[in-house]
């Protein structure tokens, strides 16, 4: 049976039974553009060309370059996702990013949650 779950110098990512892509950001790290170049082939060799819900873990202290942010906005895209669920650190955060978020165009649904349960039970209802 193959692996589903890998671990990079800057993240998590595995495919859960549930048939959702985990990403989980470890904490203190950087994400240089080759980081995200790294993830990018990790999560295209889990999602093996099908279109994926993507569970996002952004909480904890780590960042990101622009030139990473480049690469990652490049490849998460509507051809590569059915939908996106971020869990953030405080309702706050999650407050602002989904307010944020209503303004601009959605390609996929995204949605901001503080818990794991909540963005899971989201990301599982608009299963196909």
């Amino acid at each position: 049976m193959p692996d589903n779950n890998f671990t990079t110098r800057t993240t998590k990512i595995s495919l859960e039974k549930e048939g959702y892509l985990k990403i989980v950001m470890l904490p203190g790290v950087i994400i240089d553009a080759e980081d995200a170049l790294d993830n990018m082939l990790v999560i295209k060799n889990l999602s093996a060309g099908k279109k994926l819900l993507k569970l996002v873990d952004g909480r904890g202290n780590w960042s990101i370059t622009p030139e990473a942010r480049k690469v990652t906005k490049k490849n998460f895209t509507n051809e590569t996702t059915l939908a996106r669920a971020y869990i953030v650190d405080s309702f706050l955060t999650k407050v602002m990013f989904n307010f944020m978020n209503s303004f601009g165009e959605k390609d996929v649904p995204i949605e901001f949650f503080n818990h794991e349960g909540e963005a899971v039970t989201w990301l599982l209802s608009l299963k196909k």
